[in-house]
C-alpha cells in the first residue's frame, strides 16, 4: 500500500519522538561505582566529613547536605572509586554504588531539609518576637505542649527536642517510640513521645518528637534546639531579653560581625581563635547556648597534630587536662578562661565548645539559610565568667 506524506511525516515524527526518549534515558542514566568495603566517607564543602555505611537493602539512602539553600560540592569516596557531585538548592542526585561487584548500593545525595524537621505555623507577622527568661545563663521560653504548660529551654547545643522524666507524666505524654540519645549520662536508647503539638507566643508546631532524659534541672520540662528553626533566621537579644524569628536579613546586621558556620544534627558550629602559653590556634566549636559554662576542649581539637602534648595543664583531674587560655570571638578578646580538655587516647565524640558564660556576651543573629552568623558585644559583655582568678579562689578553698 502507498503511503501519502502526512502519513510518511507522522512516521518520521513518532521515530524522532522514540528516539528522543532514548536519548534522554541515555542521558539520565544513573551513575555507577565501584566498592569492595562497607564503609565509605562523605565530604560537603570545606568542614563537614563523615563516614558512610553501605546498605543494600535501603533505596535510596539519603545524604542531607548540610547547608541545603547553598550552592555545595559534595565528594563520595570508596576505597575504589570517588564520585563529585556539584549541588544545587532544591535538587536530588542519584547514584549507585556496586558493593563488591554484587550488591547495589542507590543513594541518594538531597539539597533539601530533611524531611522530620518541624514546620512552624504562626498567625503573627515576621517578624515574630518571643520574650525569654536568662536563669543561671540558660535561655528559656514559657509555653505549652498539648496544652499543658511548660518550661522550654531553647538550647543550639541540642540535637533533638528532649522532655525531662519528671515531667512527662504531668504533661500526660504518651510513648511510642525509642531513639538513642547521647549526653551527660552516656549513650543511652530512651523512650520518644510522637505527634505532639508544641506553642510558644503563639508560635506553633505540630508533630513534634520529644525524647526522655534524666539530666536535666528539676524545673525543666523542655528542650528545643535549631532543628525547629532550620528555614529560618534567628536572634537572640540579651540586652532586650528577646527572641526573634525573621523570614529575612535585618538590615542591623551591618553592625555585627560576619561569620561562617556549618551544623551538626542542627547544632551550629563557628570558628574562633584561642591562645594557650604564647600560641593561637583556629578551630571550629559548637555554638553551645545550653551549657552553663564557659567552654570545654574536645577531642577533635586534641587530636590534631600535637595539640594535646602542647596543652600545659594547671592540674589534672581524671585524666583531663585543666588549662588556662585567652579566646577571640567576633574580634573580642576574653581573657585567661580556664576549662578543661579531653585526652585523645580516651574515645569521647563530644565536640570543643564554647558555653553561655561566654555566647551570652554577644547578641547574636543565626541565618540558617545561608549558615552565615553574626555577633555583636552586647550590655552583658563585663559579665563574670569561669577565669583563673575564679580557678584560684577554688583552689583555695579545698
Amino acid at each position: 500500500m502507498k503511503t501519502t506524506s502526512l502519513e510518511q511525516q507522522l512516521c518520521k515524527t513518532f521515530i524522532l519522538f522514540i528516539l528522543g526518549i532514548n536519548i534522554s534515558y541515555a542521558q539520565q542514566k544513573i551513575r555507577t561505582i565501584k566498592s569492595t568495603s562497607e564503609k565509605a566517607w562523605i565530604s560537603d564543602g570545606e568542614n563537614v566529613k563523615l563516614d558512610w555505611h553501605l546498605e543494600p537493602g535501603v533505596n535510596p539512602d539519603v545524604y542531607y547536605v548540610n547547608i541545603p539553600a547553598k550552592k555545595s560540592i559534595i565528594k563520595f569516596k570508596t576505597d575504589q572509586d570517588e564520585l563529585t557531585i556539584r549541588t544545587r538548592p532544591q535538587k536530588k542526585y542519584d547514584f549507585v554504588v556496586l558493593l563488591n561487584e554484587k550488591d547495589s548500593c542507590h543513594i541518594q545525595i538531597a539539597s533539601v531539609l530533611p524531611p522530620d524537621v518541624p514546620h512552624l505555623e504562626t498567625k503573627n507577622t515576621y517578624p515574630a518576637k518571643v520574650p525569654f527568661k536568662l536563669m543561671s545563663s540558660r535561655i528559656f521560653f514559657d509555653g505549652k505542649i498539648n496544652n499543658k504548660n511548660v518550661l522550654v529551654q531553647f538550647d543550639l547545643g541540642a540535637g533533638t527536642s528532649v522532655v525531662n522524666r519528671n515531667s512527662s507524666e504531668k504533661i500526660g505524654l504518651e510513648f511510642s517510640s525509642y531513639k538513642m540519645i547521647s549526653n551527660t549520662q552516656g549513650v543511652n536508647k530512651e523512650r520518644t513521645s510522637l505527634n505532639n503539638q508544641m506553642m510558644i507566643s503563639g508560635l506553633e508546631w505540630d508533630s513534634i518528637e520529644l525524647t526522655e532524659v534524666g539530666n536535666m534541672n528539676d524545673f525543666e520540662d523542655i528542650i528545643i534546639g535549631n532543628g525547629l528553626f532550620r528555614d529560618k533566621i534567628i536572634e537572640i537579644d540579651y540586652d532586650k531579653k528577646e527572641f526573634t524569628i525573621y523570614e529575612n536579613l535585618p538590615n542591623k546586621v551591618r553592625d555585627y560581625k560576619k561569620m561562617p558556620v556549618y551544623y551538626v544534627q542542627n547544632r551550629p558550629m563557628f570558628e574562633a581563635e584561642i591562645v594557650h602559653n604564647n600560641k593561637k590556634y583556629n578551630s571550629w566549636f559548637l555554638f553551645d547556648t545550653g551549657r552553663d559554662g564557659s567552654m570545654l576542649i574536645g577531642n577533635d581539637f586534641t587530636g590534631l597534630k600535637n595539640n594535646w602534648q602542647e596543652l600545659q595543664p594547671l592540674t589534672i583531674v581524671n585524666g583531663r587536662k585543666i588549662i588556662r587560655l585567652d579566646a577571640f570571638i567576633a574580634g573580642v578578646e576574653l581573657k585567661d578562661i580556664v576549662t578543661n580538655a579531653s585526652d585523645p587516647a580516651v574515645p569521647n565524640s563530644k565536640a570543643s565548645l564554647f558555653g553561655n558564660q561566654i555566647l551570652k556576651h554577644f547578641n547574636m543573629i543565626l541565618d540558617n539559610k545561608t549558615a552565615t552568623l553574626y555577633l555583636k558585644p552586647n550590655l552583658l559583655v563585663n559579665e563574670p565568667y569561669f577565669n583563673y582568678e575564679s580557678y584560684l579562689k577554688q583552689m583555695s578553698n579545698k
